[in-house]
């Protein structure tokens, strides 16, 4: 470094202000002996001593690009520079103004304060705005205008646009900001899909729309950035080209035309990405008879699987069909199990399906509960078996011989086959399920109670003959009605629960409901 260029250091370092401006000056340009080093430059132009200097401010705003600006964070040194008469600072100003949406008009008047004083690029951004045509956003118009021979990277700003109303979770300039830069660069960049994909994934978050946006371009990007291994992307472009609008974003906003094979693969990626709902998504495609794709096995398969990873329309869904096919006490546990699963997490339909199962008692619950509390006194086991059987709709056979500690599941209860019946259509076992949790804790507290005091209570409890003459005495000396704790039902009525497609036409409302969910 020349001899001079060390004292001009020397003296800036002493706190000479002209000297630190200069010194600043040539870092930033890298001139007259000095290597550019932009930082260097701006920790001597933002030194404290030069914080309200015009001169300053408009070295910075004239000597680094917007982009530079923008990235060092120099912007409010760039706003006390456009208010002094430098032509650059003001039309620089003025774009980035424009370009972040802050302040429209004031973005014209900066642009053409800097035209008036004969600055070229503010003249053809100036005859952009002042344009009639309707064709793209200001932004849009101004930064194409820029790209031609200006020297200005419209492109970089677009982008740098884009970042900052993505930050402010700004849509509407977001999609202006998208608009200019795909228009700038059609073919897309890294940069640019992944901003694409982000301004969609806030439209979903705000209910809001891409249509600024060609489908076309949306589609390419949400491709690239799927293939770059975006489940998300992966997961909006699959609905998208299977024609699924979701999350208020329409099918045809984010691609061009449906391609059904090419989505539901896209889907499948997503899924096993743990985007859970698109296993229903492909249950349902793969369901419909209608679509070239259809697939009965697959549409299960997919079913079972947004099942089991906690889909409470998927458990619905699988339990109705599973409920409606059973044949067996096995399968019917296992409908129950989702059809409970899907209850627990709110699910009406799934409530109305189980609640299907149960037979009609008489009476409201509050007199029920004063009648079991007047049994308890004297009767304690009956007491416990006239709640479970309320809380179950069992009838008298079975409120009084089930086993409860044997026919507890976690969903409810099964009451077994009844050894002291020999008609096999009475005596067959039944799948109950809970329909409240105070009804599952009832169940858990009888079944532990019972447990310990000998297997089935007969200890304490004597055994199915006892219990009748027992019941029928306590109730007799309290006058109570037996329609309020036990259910009547004729054999048909009992084989109609016990066998899925029985039931499926008695439930055919709730079940068709429940399917078209």
């Amino acid at each position: 470094m020349r001899r001079q260029n060390v004292q001009l250091i020397a003296l800036a370092r002493q706190g000479d202000p002209i000297a630190r401006i200069e010194v600043g000056r040539r870092y930033l340009l890298g001139i007259e002996g000095f290597t550019r080093h932009v930082q260097t430059g701006l920790d001597y132009l933002t030194h404290a001593s030069l914080r309200h200097n015009e001169q300053a401010a408009r070295i910075v705003g004239e000597s680094l690009s917007l982009q530079e600006i923008v990235q060092l964070d120099a912007l409010p040194l760039l706003a006390f520079a456009a208010r002094t008469d430098s032509a650059v600072c003001k039309f620089k100003q003025g774009l980035w103004t424009l370009a972040v949406g802050r302040d429209e008009p004031e973005a014209r008047k900066l642009v053409s304060a800097a035209a008036a004083a004969g600055h070229e690029a503010a003249q053809q951004a100036l005859a952009a705005l002042q344009r009639g045509d309707t064709h793209g956003s200001p932004l849009q118009r101004v930064l194409m205008s820029l790209a031609a021979d200006t020297g200005i990277d419209a492109q970089s700003i677009a982008l740098m646009a884009a970042r900052s109303a993505l930050d402010a979770t700004d849509l509407h300039h977001l999609l202006d900001a998208l608009a200019a830069g795909t228009s700038l660069q059609p073919k897309g960049s890294i940069e640019l899909d992944d901003l694409v994909v982000q301004a969609t994934r806030l439209a979903a978050a705000q209910q809001g729309q891409v249509n600024r946006l060609s489908p076309e371009t949306v589609e390419a990007s949400l491709d690239r950035r799927a293939h770059q291994g975006d489940s998300w992307a992966a997961f909006a472009l699959g609905r998208a080209l299977c024609g699924i609008d979701a999350d208020g974003l329409a099918a045809s906003d984010l691609a061009a035309a449906a391609a059904l094979r090419r989505g539901t693969a896209l889907l499948f990626r997503a899924a096993d990405a743990g985007w859970t709902d698109a296993w229903l998504h492909l249950y349902r495609l793969h369901a419909d008879q209608k679509l070239p794709i259809a697939n009965a096995q697959l549409a299960r398969f997919c079913l079972e699987k947004a099942a089991h990873v906690g889909n409470r329309q998927a458990q619905t869904k699988l339990g109705a069909l599973m409920l409606k096919s059973s044949g067996a006490l096995a399968e019917t546990e296992q409908a129950i199990g989702w059809l409970h699963k899907a209850a627990t997490e709110g699910d009406d339909h799934a409530l109305e399906l189980l609640s299907s199962l149960h037979l009609p008692l008489r009476g409201s619950a509050a007199e029920a509960r004063s009648a079991i509390e007047e049994v308890r006194r004297d009767y304690p086991w009956l007491a416990l078996r006239m709640q479970l059987s309320r809380d179950f709709g069992l009838t008298k056979l079975e409120a009084l011989c089930v086993d409860v500690a044997d026919g507890l599941r976690p969903w409810g209860l099964v009451v077994g086959k009844n050894p002291f019946i020999v008609q096999s259509r009475l005596s067959a076992p039944r799948a109950i399920p809970a329909l409240t949790a105070a009804a599952l804790d009832n169940l858990r507290r009888t079944a532990m109670l019972l447990a310990d005091s000998g297997g089935d209570g007969y200890a304490l409890e004597g055994n199915a003959r006892r219990r009748s003459l027992l019941q029928r005495r306590a109730f007799e000396r309290l006058g109570l009605d037996e329609a309020m704790f036990f259910a009547k039902a004729s054999t048909n009525e009992l084989d109609t629960l016990r066998q899925g497609p029985r039931w499926a036409f008695r439930a055919k409302a709730q079940l068709q409901m429940a399917l078209a969910a």
